[in-house]
Parts: C-alpha cells; sequence; structure tokens
C-alpha cells in the first residue's frame, strides 16, 4: 500500500509543477495589469489537490516472550579428544576408559533413537522431539534440559568415602 501512496504523492507533485509552469509561462506572455487584484484574463491558481495518504492495516503489537542470548558454536568435540576428557577427569588409563565411553555412547544412541528420554544426572534430561528419516541416517532433534548448579561443584558422597 506504501508504494500506491508513493505514486500518488509523485503523481500530484508532478501535476502541480506542470501547472506552475503553464501559470508562469502563460502570465510571461500576456500583459501585466496595472491594478494588483487579478482580472478575468489572469488565470487564477488552481486549487491544491489534497493528498490523504492511505494507512496501512493495523499491526498487532509485538511483545518479547523470552530473552535469548546467542552463542557462538565452537568446534565440536570428537571422540578421541572426549575420551582423553574422561581420562584426564577419572585419572585412569586410556585403555580402560575407550570401552567404557565407546560403550556409553552406542547405549545413548540406540535409547534416543528408540525414542527413549534421558535423566542423566550430571548431563541433565534428554529428550527427543523430532525423528527424520533421510537417505543415509536418521536425524534425531533432542532438547537437554541442563541443571543450572555447577557440575563438579558437588563432591558425590561414594567418592568421599572411599578416600
Amino acid at each position: 500500500m506504501a508504494t500506491r501512496s508513493r505514486k500518488t504523492t509523485a503523481t500530484s507533485t508532478t501535476a502541480k509543477s506542470t501547472t506552475a509552469k503553464k501559470t508562469t509561462a502563460k502570465s510571461t506572455t500576456a500583459p501585466k495589469a496595472a491594478s494588483p487584484a487579478p482580472t478575468a484574463t489572469t488565470p487564477a491558481k488552481p486549487a491544491a489537490a489534497k493528498v490523504v495518504p492511505r494507512s496501512a492495516p493495523s499491526a498487532p503489537a509485538t511483545t518479547v516472550v523470552e530473552d535469548v542470548t546467542p552463542t557462538l558454536a565452537q568446534a565440536p568435540i570428537k571422540k578421541p579428544e572426549l575420551i582423553d576428557r574422561v581420562v584426564a577427569e577419572t585419572g585412569l588409563k586410556k585403555k580402560d576408559v575407550k570401552p567404557v565411553v565407546e560403550a556409553m555412547l552406542a547405549v545413548m544412541g540406540r535409547s534416543l533413537a528408540a525414542g527413549e528420554e534421558l535423566t542423566v544426572p550430571p548431563l541433565g534430561k534428554v529428550m527427543v522431539k523430532r525423528v527424520k528419516d533421510v537417505a543415509n541416517a536418521t536425524v534425531i532433534t533432542v532438547k537437554v534440559r541442563h541443571p543450572k548448579s555447577v557440575a563438579g561443584s558437588e563432591k558425590d558422597p561414594l567418592a568421599q568415602a572411599a578416600d
């Protein structure tokens, strides 16, 4: 609708300037009257056409439901790096950690593919939102609800008893 209003405004402006040019041209060629009052031979100024722009339909007021802060995507952690981090965290040997991490990832992958929810306290709750079959794979969209408490700040009571 705004385009239509602009065209109307542009057309009326062009018409005004064309009329003004014609009036100016006629007044310069016509003999000037002795009295300052307009006479019958002097053309009167045309009435200005009032252009009323159309108002756009009122849009509903927008409200912000939640404030989202964007985060920059970092490089993904691959399985060898994950195993190295678990080795550093636990202090166990890599040959002992690797089969456990691979088995855990296999179990989690099968559970999510079956549509099961996982509740793993340090990680949080993992819920399947969407499953889509594509040519070479199954795309599973999950939602992770991570608790706000800092992981690692709370000591495991069993680990304290073993010390």
